[in-house]
C-alpha cells in the first residue's frame, strides 16, 4: 500500500469516485473465483478487496508505532457498519486498485471510505465505520491519541 499526498481538506469535499480523494492504495489481481454466474466480479469479492485494504492500513499503523518505540495497547478494529455502491461492471481477467481514506475520527470509531478502480474509472465505492475494540474487555474503547495521529498521517483527510 502506498501513501499519496493529501488533496482534499474536508470531509464535505470528499468525492468518492475521484482517485485524488484517497490517500492509501492497494492492488488486487482478479481471480476466476471472484466471478458470479453472469461473468462479472461479484459483491463478495468487493468485500474482500476492501477488507484487505483496511487490514493493510491497520498493519502499517501498528508497524509505524512499534518502529517509533511507542506503546501499542492490546486492541483491534471491528466493522460496525459498511455500505457499498456498485457503479460499473468489472470483468476477469484484470486487476483493481483500492483507494482508502479516513474522513472522520470520533472517540472510539472512524469513518473509512473506499473506492475500487479499474483503468476505466471507479467501479464501486464503500463507506464504513470501524470501531476500536479492546481485546481484553471485549468492548469498544477510545482510540489512543498516538494511534489517532498515525491514522491521520497514513490515511486522514485534513
Amino acid at each position: 500500500m502506498t501513501v499519496t499526498p493529501r488533496t482534499t481538506t474536508a470531509d464535505d469535499e470528499f468525492v468518492a469516485v475521484d482517485r485524488a480523494s484517497y490517500r492509501c492504495w492497494s492492488r488486487e489481481i482478479l481471480r476466476y473465483s471472484d466471478l458470479d454466474p453472469v461473468g462479472h466480479v461479484n459483491n463478495n469479492a468487493y468485500g474482500q478487496f476492501i477488507e484487505n485494504a483496511r487490514t493493510i492500513l491497520f498493519s502499517r499503523i501498528d508497524a509505524r508505532l512499534r518502529t517509533a518505540g511507542e506503546t501499542v495497547p492490546r486492541f483491534d478494529w471491528v466493522v460496525r457498519r459498511i455500505e457499498y455502491d456498485y457503479l460499473r461492471e468489472v470483468r476477469f481477467p484484470g486487476e483493481v486498485e483500492v483507494g482508502l481514506a479516513v474522513t472522520c475520527i470520533g472517540n472510539s470509531s472512524m469513518i473509512m471510505r473506499h473506492g475500487v478502480f479499474t483503468g476505466d474509472g471507479c467501479a464501486a465505492t464503500s463507506s464504513g465505520v470501524s470501531v476500536c475494540f479492546d481485546l481484553d474487555k471485549r468492548s469498544a474503547m477510545p482510540i489512543p491519541e498516538n494511534v489517532r495521529k498515525v491514522i491521520w498521517a497514513e490515511a486522514g483527510i485534513d
